[in-house]
């Protein structure tokens, strides 16, 4: 099975998605859930104990998650496929004052995280389990359990069907054929799809449809946002 590697080490050498800032939804989660930013060096803590608690971005980019979770001073770790957005990961983190982010951030396969049982406590993932194969995502779920703490939370979303192109139902896979991300796989999900994701590991906290039109061509998408809380 390929896992399209070489696809995605082009795409960030492309530069496609070099983001630097974290994800309005992965604050959202952060706020409601972990910690809430009430003033420059002011929180409110939503979890108990928080002291060293891990946090994982699954499929983390150049690392703009890692660096978001230890501003809100989280224990922060990546794991993602390319070895040029790992690095660019390490190397922004040095910048911020993240210890030996090497040991940190790693490049490897979401499907074999190479962390303990029970080594997190929370974990996040933007865009990264739509753009596999259902079979990938569900080994990598998997693995997501077993590394997070029972209770553990974990955010995700995932590209729903409901768009200009597809009906909300649709919950095909198909290549990338778009400069952006060319050659790599989207798939694209349905309530139903969601469930088989999670399985029996995970309960759904939340998970809202977030539909996002453009007035001017009427074309539009949308995604699906979860919370999830580990009760394996």
């Amino acid at each position: 099975m390929s896992f399209y590697k070489q696809e995605w080490e082009t795409s960030y050498k492309n530069k496609d998605n070099f983001v630097y800032y974290p994800h309005e939804e992965i604050i959202r989660f952060t706020s409601k859930y972990i910690r809430k930013r009430t003033g420059q060096f002011e929180f409110i803590d939503r979890y108990p104990h928080l002291e060293n608690h891990k946090l994982l971005d699954l499929g983390c980019g150049i690392g703009r998650h890692v660096i978001y979770a230890h501003q809100m001073g989280l224990d922060a770790y990546g794991i993602d496929l390319s070895e040029t957005a790992v690095q660019l990961a390490i190397d922004w983190a040095k910048t911020e004052g993240i210890n030996s982010p090497e040991n940190k951030i790693k490049q490897g396969y979401t499907q074999n995280l190479p962390w303990e049982n029970d080594y997190f406590q929370f974990a996040v993932s933007h865009g990264v389990l739509d753009s596999m194969n259902f079979s990938v995502a569900l080994q990598s779920m998997e693995e997501i359990s077993r590394v997070l703490v029972k209770d553990g939370l974990f955010y995700c979303d995932l590209i729903s069907g409901d768009d200009s192109s597809h009906s909300r139902e649709y919950d095909g896979e198909v290549e990338v054929e778009t400069a952006h991300e060319k050659g790599t796989i989207q798939s694209y999900f349905n309530f139903g799809k969601i469930e088989k994701l999670i399985g029996r590991s995970f309960e759904i906290l939340e998970c809202a449809l977030i539909k996002r039109e453009d007035i001017l061509t009427g074309t539009f998408h949308s995604r699906y946002h979860i919370v999830l809380r580990n009760i394996k």
